[in-house]
This record gives structure tokens, C-alpha cells and sequence, in this order.
């Protein structure tokens, strides 16, 4: 029978908790399961909950959504062997893939993970994760124990019988077997049915039609008949139950209030900087090239100073760059000077600086090298990509033009004109893709000088491709779509303000803000300086946005009483998202910051041992000793694991699935062949892998997008790409050891191309008293290039 990958039916293994509750906890019990075998793909977009946990690349798990910030997963999933495990940051960095059923698909999200915190006395952990995973249906808690006997479901991304790492979320139908106080078994409904390894953390669920409650979580298997482990093993599995779990959880996994709190404050500036200037200016900036907007570039136009900031881990800020005559050759003398961050390499990051001074068509770019070193990348003293800059009211936006997820286009226009020029970078220079002297856009005609554009995650995508135009004291407010060629429509126009908020006056101003915690600019942040108001608009449903949030007393505890006060979409935590506000009043010295509350509650910090069992189902991505697959060719071998590999001269250590070792002689598929590894004799006689093309070659081939495989290929003198079609296959980096030195370096093979190693490689000294010693090579790693 074809094994699928979430569970296989295994004989229920008791889960055995030793527990020792004192300053650590001990508990042994069940490993984490492995994917399901016997069971089938889950419907793409069903169970968008169900989370694949990957604890760096040394182990893979299975989780359950159950809040847009919250995972719970196996304990097991974050421990060493007889290591403890406390609360706190994952010591490895942790992603968790959600709301993706194909993991090879685009939709849900990869979000980083932040903080773990395990239950004292069972194989479960919360996991928080960095953003909040808005827009994904999280599983909801069940409040009953299930009975021995109850039709349950298990989902999982484990292996299966044949697959290393399937890919498809899969799931099967069991029942459940005895329960206990903290846990319970389960067998197959029908069928051969195991957790695998992968499958630690799989949700054990209660279905009601297409609803789905979570009443347990997988941790242990016999993983009978699991890829790489005893075809006659044991069946079924071992799950922890959850269904008493929800007030440790409501303690420990507090969701934001709808309020607003001061996350600090000052009366004397920021990292060095005194704000006393009635000029000062602050802006948002990926400093580190990380993708995050987790500094602050301030200065003081017609002065020369800047300055740029980061928060320190107590709190405090410190500054990073310090000058008094400008920055990277900008010299920052005039008054109408500003800047404004810009993707200008187009790698969906804000790690470039535009410096432009509207009336006096100057436009730089800056790039930030080694340290504190800022070099122009581009600049100009006639405009850019054809616009002048040569009006004292021009201005200038970043701008996610082509729906790409990155803001690498530059908006710049002149109200009152309406002028509008859209700018695309080519090479060194600028070109408009859109352009009009005095005509507007989308049907918003930019007559007026108090209008103002931003860029807005209109659809919740992600993606700043929407445009928001609005006029302050004006009540006027549009929202634009760019649609085909070069046409823009509107998808929202209003004279009567926007959300309620009724943009009556001309100290009004709008921000794009990351109000869920989402990572996405998709909420709409309105405020009056001088006039203490401040609301935050969602956009609903057709084109009706609604207040979240309103104030009329400031926002967080900011008052918002002068009409200098400003406020700005910044990243406090360094999570990728724009979720929290920092407020300034420039020439007062006033700095603040501001983000939703959280509930009053204390997370008492928690540290246990977990024993790791032989029925652990933790994916630790050791190479499958047993490993039969399709991709045997014309060879005649029916087992590639990690014994055969023995038996051919070279060692298979560790993988992720993606990259395995095949026969070389599979055949192309869609113009993609194996990679191949050519080995000279071992010791001058011995020969290492199998007979191809006249020699011998260890081949491998890529499964997944992002394969890796560690290994030991001795006397390595030749790795070829899999390209076998012009444009098809794979970049790999292979990593090598020379064995008389100890050095290590790793050359990138590209996919239609060979690359040399050891003896051949031009690198080689053949006047060595050593040679060919000198030059040996053993291959370490392929990894395939994203």
C-alpha cells in the first residue's frame, strides 16, 4: 500500500512523563511524530492553520495556528538531548511557514519566530511568532477531552512511506484509543496509518463538517512504516492533549488591546540628538540592509546635521552615524532639503537614501557601505528621470509600481499644477513610466497645493501599490489603483473626508500603519497636530473603510497639542513590521513612542528537560538509512540510503529532502537532469560511486526549492549543473575541504556549467613536492541556490 505522509496508524505507544517540578522540569515522554503516513494531501487552502515549524536546519515540525500570533507546536521540537529548554528567544532561529497547505506555494506566510514558552508538564510549547498572521483562519481550542473511540483527524507535514519531505500537507482519519489526564492515543480508522518524522506537533483535530477544533497535538510514534524506519514497526500514535489548555494559554499568549500605550519617551531628543530645532525632520531607514525600518535618520535641513539612530536591547537609543556636514557627499545646506528611503537595488528593502532639494533640481542617492560610510549611487543637479525639481513644492515618493512587493519606483509631483511623473530605475539612470505636466492622476487632478499622495497597502497584499490621495482642509480623499499599461483608476473618491474622519482641516495628515502587527501597511492612520485628534481607518469590505481607533486627546498618551507635533510608522521591535509610532515635536525636544497596549499580564518564565524517546517524531534531517525511491533509472539499485552510500566509498550525513542522491542515469525531466559529482579512486584503486560515462559519479536531484544535502565525497575533482535545456535547472554551491589543509571555501556550480575541484582545478599546485595530495578535495555540501 502507497504510505502518504501525515499518519500512519501505529500501535499506541504509552507516553511515559517522569516529571520533576522544581526549578527545572523533567519530563520524558513522546517524541514528536512523523508526517502522515497512509493518509492524502489536504485540499489546497483547507486547514490554512496547520504550520510548519523549521527549528533552523536541524529540525522540522508541524504546528497549529491557534491566534494570528501564536503557534503551538512540540516541546521536543526546540530540545537538545539532555539540554533544558526555558522561555524565552528560540536559541536557533526558528521560521514558521502558515496558511500554505503547498509548501512550494506563494500564499500564507514564512514568519520568524520570537519567543517560546513550554507547558511545565507536557510535550507542548507556544510559539510567538515576530508578526501577526492576519488574514488566516487560527483553529479553535476544543473544550472537551475526546473518548475513547471518537472520529478524529490527524494533519502534518512529516515524511510518508516514500517521501523524505513531501511538500503537501496531509492528514488522516483515526480514532482515538485511551485517554489519560494529559494525553491520549490514537490508531487509524481504517487503513495503515503513522506519525512520522516531521509530524511532532501535528494537530490531532475534531471535525464538524468543514469545522475543525484542536483537541490534541502529535508527539510520539512507533513510525512503522515511515520512510527510514522499521517497516514493521509499530502503528498509530501518541498525542498531548490541549483541550484544558486554554487559560494557560489566555495567561501566556495575551492578544494586543485596542488601545494605545507609551513604549517610551524623552524630553532631550534621541540617541544624541536634541530635536531643538523647529526644522528637524525624521524618517524611517533600513540602516542594516536587514529589511527592517528599525532606525531613524534625523536631521536639520539648511544646516548640514544628521544623524541616524537604533534602539539598544535596554531600551535606550544610540547613534550610529553622527555628522555636521551632511552625508555621503550631500551636504545638506538648504533648507528645502529632504529625504526620504528608497529600494533603489529593487531587493524589497528601504537601504538607500534619496536626498533631493525641491526648487533647486538637486537629487542624490545614497547607498551605505562598510561602518558608517555612505557613497553616492546616484546624483544630479538637473531633476531626475526628467523631472526638473525645480519648483519649491515639488515632492517625492517611493512607490510600489509594478505590484512587485517593493518600493523601487519613485512617485514625484507638483500640486497644484498636477504634475505626476512615475520613475523606474534602469541601470544608472531614471525613466518616467508615466508622466503628465498639469493632467493629474487616475482622474485626481493635483490643482490644489495642499494636496498630498502616500502609498498604501490598499488589499491587505503586503504590497504599497495602492496610492492615496487627499487634500487637508479640503475633505477630499481618493484612492488609486494602477491597472493596465499605464493607467491608473480610482477604488475609492470621497468629498465628505474618508472612515468618518472628515479632513476638514489643513493641519490634517495620513500615514500608512502596520495596525494589526501584520507586517503590512494596510490600515490608514489620520491625525490633527494642534488639534489632538487622532484616528486609525481599516479598509473593509468593497471600498468602506471604519475606525478602528479615535481620539480626540492624542494617541497613546501623546497629546498632539502643537501643530509642529509629527508622528511616523516606525519598526521599535526590529520585526519587519511598521507597527509602532514614533511622535516628535521638533524644536522642543520631545520624543515619544507609541504602539497598541498589551494586557496587564506576567509571564512567569518556564524551564524543562525534555527526555528525547526512540518514538520521537522530531524531523532532525539525518540522511534516511533505509531510503528507497523512483529515481533508481536504469541502475538496477533499489535502496539510495545512507548504507548503500557506505557501500559506494562515500558518507550521506544530513538533508532536507530537497537534494537527494539519485542513479545517475535518471532521465531529464522538463530540461532538468541530475547534478552529477565526479570522484578520482580512492587511495589510487577504489572506486567511489557508480560506473558513468567511463568513470564513476555520485548524481543528485533537486526536489525542492532551497535542497540541501551534507555529505563526505572524497577525491572530488568535478561538479556539472543539471541544466540539460537553456534556462532549466539549478545553481548549487558545493562546499569542500582540502584534506591536507583543513580549508574549506565553496564555489558556486552554475546549472548549465562545470566546475573543477581538487587536482584539476587551476588553483592546484602541480609543483607541489605533495602533488596531487596537496590539492584533495572532499565535497562537504551541495546546497541549491534560492
Amino acid at each position: 500500500m502507497k504510505l502518504q505522509r501525515i499518519i500512519r496508524s501505529l500501535p499506541i505507544t504509552t507516553l511515559s512523563l517522569l516529571m520533576v517540578i522544581s526549578s527545572a522540569v523533567l519530563w520524558a515522554g513522546a517524541t514528536p511524530a512523523q508526517a502522515v503516513r497512509g493518509g492524502g494531501p489536504v485540499t489546497d487552502g483547507t486547514w490554512g492553520f496547520v504550520a510548519k515549524v523549521n527549528v533552523g536546519e536541524t529540525h522540522g515540525c508541524t504546528g497549529a495556528l491557534i491566534s494570528p500570533q501564536w503557534v503551538l507546536t512540540a516541546t521536543s521540537c526546540f530540545a537538545s538531548p539532555g539540554q533544558p529548554l526555558t522561555s524565552g528567544a528560540p536559541k536557533t532561529a526558528t521560521t514558521v511557514t502558515v496558511g500554505r497547505t503547498d509548501l512550494s506555494g506563494t500564499g500564507g506566510r514564512v514568519l520568524p519566530v520570537e519567543w517560546i514558552h513550554p507547558h511545565p508538564t507536557r510535550d507542548v510549547v507556544l510559539v510567538k511568532l515576530t508578526l501577526r498572521a492576519v488574514g488566516i483562519t487560527p483553529v479553535t481550542l476544543g473544550s472537551t477531552a475526546p473518548v475513547s473511540g471518537d472520529a478524529l483527524q490527524v494533519a502534518g507535514f512529516g515524511r510518508t512511506a516514500e517521501q523524505w519531505a513531501p511538500g503537501l500537507l496531509h492528514a488522516a482519519p483515526v480514532v482515538a484509543g485511551t485517554v489519560a489526564a494529559g494525553s491520549f492515543g490514537w490508531s487509524a480508522a481504517s487503513g495503515d496509518v503513522s506519525a512520522c518524522q516531521g509530524d511532532a506537533g501535528a494537530p490531532v483535530l475534531r471535525t464538524n463538517g468543514s469545522r475543525a477544533e484542536l483537541v490534541g497535538l502529535s508527539s510520539g510514534s512507533g513510525q512503522g512504516g515511515c520512510l527510514g524506519a522499521a517497516a514493521d514497526g509499530t502503528r498509530g500514535g501518541d498525542a498531548m492533549r490541549v483541550d484544558d489548555l486554554a487559560s494557560w494559554i489566555r495567561t501566556a499568549a495575551p492578544e494586543p488591546t485596542t488601545s494605545f500605550a507609551q513604549y517610551g519617551s524623552s524630553l532631550t531628543g534621541i540617541g544624541g540628538y536634541d530635536l531643538k530645532d523647529d526644522r528637524d525632520q525624521v524618517v524611517a531607514f533600513d540602516y542594516e540592509h536587514s529589511g527592517k525600518l528599525d532606525h531613524l535618520v534625523l536631521y536639520r535641513p539648511g544646516t548640514q546635521i544628521v544623524s541616524i539612530v537604533k534602539r539598544n536591547t535596554d531600551g535606550t537609543y544610540a547613534s550610529v552615524f553622527s555628522s555636521t556636514t551632511g552625508i555621503g557627499g550631500y551636504d545638506l545646506k538648504d533648507a528645502r532639503d529632504r529625504i526620504i528611503a528608497f529600494d533603489y537595488k529593487g531587493t524589497g528593502k528601504l537601504d538607500h537614501l534619496l536626498l533631493y532639494r525641491p526648487g533647486g533640481e538637486t537629487a542624490w542617492i545614497l547607498e551605505h557601505g562598510t561602518g558608517t560610510t555612505f557613497k553616492a549611487v546616484f546624483h544630479s543637479s538637473d531633476g531626475i528621470g526628467g523631472y526638473d525639481l525645480k519648483r519649491d513644492e515639488d515632492q517625492i515618493i517611493a512607490f510600489d509600481y509594478a505590484g512587485s512587493g517593493k518600493q523601487d519606483h519613485l512617485l514625484l509631483y507638483r500640486p497644484g499644477i498636477g504634475t505626476v511623473h512615475i520613475l523606474q530605475r534602469g541601470g544608472a539612470a531614471f525613466a518616467p513610466v508615466f508622466a503628465t505636466v498639469d493632467g493629474g492622476i487616475g482622474g485626481y487632478n493635483m490643482k490644489d497645493v495642499r494636496d498630498r499622495i502616500i502609498a498604501f497597502d490598499y488589499e491587505g497584499t503586503g504590497k504599497l501599490d495602492h496610492l492615496v490621495l487627499y487634500r487637508p482642509g479640503g475633505e477630499t480623499a481618493w484612492i488609486l489603483e494602477h491597472g493596465t499599461g499605464t493607467t491608473f483608476r480610482a477604488v475609492f473618491n470621497s468629498s465628505t473626508g474618508i472612515g468618518g474622519y472628515d479632513l476638514k482641516s489643513t493641519a490634517d495628515r495620513i500615514i500608512a500603519y502596520d495596525y494589526e502587527h501584520s507586517g503590512r501597511l494596510d490600515h490608514l492612520l489620520l491625525y490633527r497636530p494642534g488639534g489632538k485628534t487622532a484616528w486609525i481607518l481599516k479598509h473593509g469590505a468593497g471600498n468602506a473603510f471604519t475606525a478602528v481607533f479615535h481620539s480626540s486627546a492624542g494617541i497613546g498618551g501623546y497629546d498632539l497639542e502643537m501643530a509642529k507635533d509629527r508622528m511616523i510608522a516606525f519598526d521599535y521591535r526590529g520585526t519587519g513590521g511598521q507597527s509602532h509610532l514614533f511622535l516628535y515635536r521638533p524644536g522642543d525636544g520631545i520624543t515619544y513612542f507609541a504602539g497598541r497596549a498589551l494586557p496587564p499580564v506576567r509571564v512567569v518564565p518556564v524551564t524543562v528537560t525534555p527526555v528525547i524517546g526512540q518514538d520521537s517524531i522530531v524531523e532532525r534531517y539525518a540522511y534516511p538509512l533505509n531510503f528507497p525511491h523512483a529515481y533508481a533509472g536504469t541502475s538496477g539499485q533499489a535502496d539510495w540510503g545512507t548504507d548503500e552510500a557506505e557501500a559506494r566509498n562515500f558518507e550521506l550525513i544530513s538533508g532536507n529532502g530537497g537534494l537527494i542522491w539519485v542513479s545517475c542515469t535518471v532521465s531529464p525531466e522538463n530540461g532538468v537532469g541530475v547534478i552529477k559529482v565526479f570522484p578520482g579512486l580512492l587511495n589510487g584503486q577504489t572506486e567511489i560511486g557508480e560506473p558513468h560515462l567511463g568513470v564513476t559519479a555520485v548524481c543528485f536531484k533537486v526536489l525542492g526549492a532551497g535542497g540541501w544535502v551534507k555529505l563526505r565525497i572524497p577525491n572530488v575533482y568535478e561538479v556539472q549543473g543539471d541544466s540539460r535545456s537553456p534556462g532549466a535547472g539549478h545553481d548549487v554551491d558545493a562546499t569542500v575541504v582540502n584534506v591536507s589543509s583543513g580549508a574549506e571555501r565553496t564555489k558556486r556550480v552554475e546549472r548549465d556549467e562545470s566546475e573543477q575541484f581538487g587536482r584539476t582545478d587551476t588553483t592546484c599546485d602541480e609543483g607541489h613536492p605533495d602533488y596531487p595530495d596537496n590539492c584533495r578535495e572532499t565535497l562537504l555540501e551541495l546546497r541549491v541556490v534560492a
